[in-house]
This record gives structure tokens, sequence and C-alpha cells, in this order.
């Protein structure tokens, strides 16, 4: 009986802690670390609900043309990074951090070893994707090259690049950790009402 419950043992931590991890050598020459001059982490649009701005109130009733074209002229609208980065004054960014080198490492680990190197081919579909957060990676230059976006909400991260190392976030606690790492620098990860 001893030794059934010794091999069950063995057995349990050869699968909880055989996932090969990345070493600091082989995260910081993955795509885009590799090129990174400096990482910075940012929030955004955390003051909308959703993609889609707060509906016009309808025609008509208590309410006149002027007051909604009042209405549509200070609606403002979530912002999309892609269209924005290559901006000198990133507008509609709520929260920024640049991180030092021990975060970057940190980052760099959650990112990459928190999963293991070994990602599994199932895939999560989820039709919501509406970022609050990404990770800006800059080069010499100081401009960004790529990111990161992520939704925490509906847990999934995309590149911008195509060439980016793919990340393993198919483990329960990758999205916990992460979210936790940008509320520990200060940054909101979800929908806030003012």
């Amino acid at each position: 009986m001893k030794k059934y419950l010794f091999s069950i043992l063995i057995f349990s931590f050869l699968i909880s802690f055989g996932q090969k991890r990345y070493s600091t050598k082989e995260i910081f020459n993955t795509l885009p670390l590799n090129q990174a001059t400096k990482i910075k982490i940012i929030s955004y649009n955390t003051n909308f609900v959703s993609e889609f701005p707060i509906p016009l109130p309808p025609i008509g009733g208590n309410i006149d043309s002027i007051e909604i074209k009042r209405i549509i002229a200070n609606q403002k609208f979530p912002i999309k990074l892609v269209n924005i980065i290559d901006k000198e004054n990133i507008e509609g960014i709520n929260q920024i951090k640049t991180l030092n080198y021990k975060d970057s490492l940190e980052l760099s680990n959650l990112l990459f070893n928190t999963c293991g190197k070994f990602p599994n081919n199932i895939r999560r579909v989820s039709m919501c994707f509406f970022p609050r957060n990404a990770i800006l990676f800059y080069n010499e230059n100081d401009q960004v090259f790529d990111f990161l976006e992520i939704c925490f909400e509906c847990h999934r991260i995309e590149a911008l690049s195509e060439k980016a190392t793919k990340i393993n976030d198919m483990c329960d606690d990758f999205y916990t950790k992460l979210e936790k790492f940008f509320k520990s620098k200060g940054l909101k990860t979800q929908h806030s009402q003012r």
C-alpha cells in the first residue's frame, strides 16, 4: 500500500512540475523581447462598458434636437490601440507605467513560464475581446514596434505582430497572475464607473 501511495505521489509530482520552463536567456531571445529596449504597461478603455458607446436617447419625447447634437458632440468612443500607437502623444491612455529590469523580468516569466513551455493545441474560442490593458515594446528609437493587448474579462491576449512568440495562456491561473501583476503596478484592469 505504501509503495502504491508513493508511486501516486511521485507521478503527481512529475505531472505538476514536468513542464519545461523557459530559461531567462531563452525568454529574452524571443520576439518581441529580443528587440525591446523599453517595456511599458498601460490601461485604457476602463471608463467604457463595452466597445460600443452609450446609445443616444430616442428622438422626440422629452429631448430636442439641440440636446441630441450636444450629446453627439460630447460623445466619446473607445480607442483602438492600433490606430493611436504611432502618434507621439498617445491620447486615450488612462494609465501608463514604464517597467524597470526587475519588473520586465517578472512580467516575462509570468508570460512565458506560468503555463509552461509547451502549449497544448486546445484553444478557447471567445468572440469577446475588448482589451483594457496592453504591454508595449519600444525599440532603440523610442517607438512602439509591437504590443500585446489583454482582455482580462474574456481571458484573451493578442499580439500586434504575427511573428511574436506565441504565449501559452492555457492554464487556470495565467490571467489571474497577470492581472495581479498589473494591479500591483497601480493599473486598472476592469471597467470602472466614475
